[in-house]
């Protein structure tokens, strides 16, 4: 008798290598080797860093194997191919930082699409170059950080956003009408994470 699908734990698999031949065969021979049932697959090449990325959707539909164990047995196919990954259930939210300006019409649709389930997300902090969007914030029961930003001070704020990111264990860093364009720095620190 086949599994029941919706009884199998559901992961996701984001990776980024040194792009070069071979790796989707290593990665879903691997999966499928323990068990895995792939339902979603995306992979591209940037071809100015040379860099491959990939994402998988699936399930475990092998009862005798956890997504800690299979998490644990990956390390092996990194290593060979020099990636950076993460491999959680799928139904874990992803940890969201959200930046805003003065219009707010995008961050409140997102906060919207959270509470009525659309978005997956657990918003770890609000961070704006004004203050209209903190009573927002205290609404929603998330932490609000006021960063304004001038020519003088671009560099100091950029470096109190990545300690806020990295104190709230942020993933993703999510634009919604953020009105200041993003040092060469900052874009470089954020990479496959805004």
């Amino acid at each position: 008798m086949a599994p029941d699908p919706a009884l199998a734990t559901q992961f996701m698999l984001k990776a980024t290598c040194p792009a070069r031949s071979g790796i989707v065969a290593g990665v879903t021979s691997f999966l499928s080797d323990r068990g895995c049932y792939l339902s979603e697959l995306a992979q591209y090449d940037d071809p100015d860093t040379r860099r491959f990325f990939m994402r998988t959707v699936g399930r475990i539909d092998n009862p005798d194997i956890t997504l800690p164990e299979i998490r644990g047995q990956f390390h092996d196919v990194a290593a060979k191919f020099d990636m950076q990954w993460q491999l959680n259930e799928a139904t874990r939210p992803v940890r969201v930082l959200l930046m805003v300006s003065k219009f707010d019409h995008c961050l409140t649709d997102l906060l919207y699409r959270r509470r009525k389930g659309e978005l997956n997300m657990d918003v770890t902090a609000i961070v704006s170059n004004h203050p209209d969007a903190e009573a927002i914030a205290t609404r929603e029961g998330v932490r609000f950080e006021h960063l304004p930003v001038t020519k003088e001070n671009k560099t100091e704020q950029e470096a109190a956003l990545m300690r806020i990111i990295e104190e709230t264990d942020t993933e993703l860093v999510v634009l919604a009408r953020y009105m200041q364009i993003l040092s060469n720095d900052l874009c470089q620190k954020l990479e496959g994470r805004a």
